[in-house]
């Protein structure tokens, strides 16, 4: 076969750009389609990030709008304060982030081409774009989000949910009385969880100025959660709405695949989303972190089988923190407002303030599952008839 070029990336996203960059550094010819002209538009993203982002990924000091070292949990009754002594988490401009990796990666060779891609030929490397023409590539990386079209071509259901958020100026003693406290208010975000919107939740996150990014994940329209987006606002706050925004976030499956012949698939594109909480941008890096290695060497030794070892070594990695916090969502489905003040009751009660500031970690919630299991915690919170379905979720016997 004579190739137009050694990858084909679909989407200029974090995702798609991170790529682009490892291959280009590494010598590989890469182009990258993106259908968008400004990168980063419209923000679909809390923007908020992991301190292990650097075990990742760059992130430059002035992509950081603020640091953040703990949260306020809310159910309607009750509140719990879990932090760490120090920063935990960044609170990023996240459309100057997504410029940024992507000048890295045509800084390093990487060719930028903005079109469409419509259509794919897996089996033999084929992009087709909306200006008609056509490029084959050895490798084809699909990077193009959650509706992706060649996720959708290699056959994959794509189940999602819906995503809104707007930036708020928020009076700084209402988010006080909010949260029955005056530390630093721009150190802590706060998570709001309530029956209706299960397994999904509100997220208010400090930006600086007073500024917040209010938001939820839930299965209701759009339109719906602008509802109880304002409702919670109008219970809660003195404030004012600058922007808003809407998007969708995937929901992993793991009978999806993702490698199929000359194509691959990372980030939103594959599903790789944290199950409790929609976020997906370090998963997506560290599924270019793999994916690059194998891409490298397929092309190296002209054996496109390679490929699959990506999909494998990633399912290695994350399939088992994935289960477990399917059952966190599970078990969290079950219960009521009512029953959810009483976990948090409970919580207090059994001094778990401390367990989860000293074991809570925002991408790795089966550490903390497993020392309440340890303790013999987990029935301590949970409504007794609720014992037998929670079984059930977890396997005991």
């Amino acid at each position: 076969m004579n190739f137009d070029c050694d990858v084909l990336i679909v989407g200029a996203g974090p995702v798609g750009s991170t790529i682009a960059y490892q291959l280009g550094k590494n010598g590989l010819d890469v182009v990258v389609v993106e259908k968008k002209k400004q990168i980063g538009y419209p923000l679909q993203c809390a923007g908020i990030l992991s301190k292990h982002i650097f075990s990742f990924n760059d992130l430059p000091d002035e992509i950081i709008l603020n640091k953040v070292k703990g949260a306020f949990l809310h159910t309607q009754n009750h509140i719990l304060n879990v932090e760490k002594e120090s920063e935990v988490a960044y609170v990023i401009d996240r459309i100057a982030y997504d410029e940024f990796l992507l000048n890295r990666a045509v800084e390093n060779g990487v060719k930028l081409i903005n079109q469409k891609a419509i259509d794919f030929d897996v089996e033999n490397g084929v992009v087709y774009l909306s200006d008609n023409k056509k490029i084959q590539a050895k490798i084809i990386i699909g990077c193009d989000g959650y509706n992706s079209v060649l996720s959708q071509k290699m056959g994959n259901e794509q189940l999602t949910f819906n995503a809104s958020q707007m930036l708020v100026r928020i009076d700084e003693v209402s988010v006080e009385t909010f949260r029955d406290s005056k530390k630093n208010i721009n150190a802590y975000v706060d998570t709001y969880i309530m029956e209706e919107i299960l397994p999904g939740f509100i997220w208010n996150i400090p930006v600086g100025n007073n500024h917040y990014r209010v938001g939820l994940f839930s299965q209701h329209s759009h339109k719906k959660q602008d509802e109880i987006l304002t409702d919670f606002l109008n219970n809660h706050f003195e404030y004012e709405i600058t922007e808003k925004y809407k998007g969708f976030i995937p929901i992993f499956n793991e009978k999806n695949i993702i490698v199929r012949n000359r194509a691959i698939l990372i980030g939103d594109a594959a599903a790789q989303v944290k199950p409790t909480s929609g976020g997906g941008l370090l998963l997506g890096f560290d599924g270019c972190n793999i994916a690059s290695r194998y891409v490298l060497e397929a092309i190296e030794s002209e054996n496109i089988d390679i490929l699959k070892c990506y999909e494998k070594q990633f399912n290695k990695k994350y399939l088992r923190e994935f289960n477990y916090q399917f059952k966190v969502q599970k078990t969290l489905n079950l219960l009521s407002d009512k029953d959810l003040d009483y976990l948090f009751l409970k919580l207090k009660e059994n001094d778990c303030e401390k367990l989860i500031s000293d074991y809570g970690d925002m991408d790795t919630q089966s550490t903390l599952v497993k020392e309440f299991i340890k303790r013999g915690l987990l029935f301590k919170i949970i409504p007794t008839f609720l014992f037998k379905k929670i079984t059930n979720i977890f396997g005991f016997r």
